[in-house]
């Protein structure tokens, strides 16, 4: 136990150092290496897994249980914040030679909708008749 944490907290660290662009590599490594050994497991294995999975969670007590959920939420968090990391004070720095716009996390769309009010250009999850207040 004593070990996984310290491995926990020596890969946080690792990831909490990388770019953006390293963190996309890794990322993307991850998902295929994921994918090659879920597309490699047989349906028997794959079942057997689940099993495991589901016997395992079984045999939790509430508080492992609700140990095991705050450990989780508290990684995904961390993980969701990190995405942001790239953009931390950027505003203060912003070069205008950078295609922020392009950026996945960043990008909402075009504004291709047309306020049916107004007829004023809108994105695609825009507030109907926020634009002109309907």
């Amino acid at each position: 136990q004593d070990r996984r944490e310290e491995n926990r907290a020596r890969h946080a660290a690792s990831r909490a150092a990388e770019g953006s662009e390293d963190t996309r590599t890794r990322l993307d490594g991850q998902r295929a290496r994921q994918a090659a050994s879920r597309a490699a497991e047989s349906p028997e294995r794959r079942q057997d897994r689940r099993e495991e999975d589901r016997a395992r969670h079984a045999a939790e007590d509430p508080i492992q249980r609700r140990t095991r959920r705050e450990d989780q939420r508290r990684r995904q968090a961390a993980s969701r914040a990190a995405q942001w990391t790239f953009m931390e004070r950027e505003a203060f720095r912003y070069d205008p030679a950078n295609n922020y716009d392009s950026h996945p996390q960043l990008y909402i769309g075009q504004m291709s909708d047309v306020c049916p009010y107004c007829n004023a250009l809108k994105w695609h999850e825009e507030t109907r008749g926020m634009c002109c207040s309907g």
